[in-house]
């Protein structure tokens, strides 16, 4: 993408965020992922209906996104974990309800610290569908140029239909400059593609660990910048609640 055009586009975007932008309920572009290659993704589901993404990082909590629950009562919700086709009942899958929610002062106006640490029930169990996503250490940075993965069931293209499989793009970090502090932000510079509507929450994946967390993007989908919450910043408050006291939901 030029220069000038990734500048406008990423100007267009920060004045649409601090008005409230649309969270992501796909990635577009890519590919289809293969079995067993993401088992930490999560599906978050509604009656049965996709409409968020997350990861495993602990055998009791999902990371995802707060935006997912802007408008969504988290008990009615519920954590489908070791799914690859959502149009089948694979014996893979592991389902859980929400036992309590922890957020870190999100602010859905700036769409600033847009994390949620979602505790289950019970326990996962760990299988070759289902693994953990380990974190980066506190303030560990990313720098600009690094290629990272992300992943989901989200939609291929603007106002088209969830994905029936995970589908994978390779992304690249953008310059700090051409982002937000409290922000990891990438983009698919040689042609269209990215995240879009159903991939809130879902993990950027870069060296091996998950360092974002899907939080918003501008529309069309696959136009970039996108911008996931940067975990670094908050990975001594993420061990605090998973080494804390179970609480249940209000």
């Amino acid at each position: 993408m030029p220069p000038l055009r990734f500048l406008a586009l990423l100007a267009g975007l920060l004045a649409s965020s601090r008005a409230g932008s649309t969270p992501l309920v796909g990635i577009v572009g890519g590919r289809k992922a293969r079995p067993l290659e993401f088992p930490f993704l999560a599906s978050l589901q509604s009656q049965g209906r996709h409409f968020c993404g997350g990861a495993l990082i602990h055998t009791s909590f999902v990371l995802t996104a707060a935006s997912c629950f802007r408008n969504l009562n988290p008990g009615v919700a519920t954590v489908v974990l070791g799914a690859y086709d959502l149009r089948r009942r694979e014996p893979s899958r592991q389902t859980f309800s929400i036992r309590s929610i922890s957020e870190n002062r999100y602010d859905p106006q700036e769409n600033l610290n847009d994390l949620l640490l979602l505790q289950l029930e019970r326990e996962a169990n760990l299988t070759s569908n289902v693994a953990l996503l380990p974190l980066p250490p506190q303030n560990a940075v990313v720098v600009a140029g690094t290629g990272c993965q992300v992943a989901g069931w989200g939609n291929r293209r603007n106002g088209g239909r969830l994905s029936r499989f995970p589908r994978v793009v390779n992304v690249t970090v953008t310059p700090e400059d051409q982002c937000r502090p409290n922000n990891l932000c990438t983009g698919v510079l040689t042609r269209r593609g990215g995240i879009c509507h159903g991939d809130g929450g879902t993990p950027l994946v870069c060296n091996g660990l998950g360092h974002g967390v899907a939080s918003f993007s501008p529309n069309p989908c696959g136009k970039g910048p996108d911008f996931f919450t940067r975990v670094a910043l908050f990975r001594e408050w993420i061990d605090s609640v998973l080494n804390g006291p179970a609480q249940g939901l209000a």
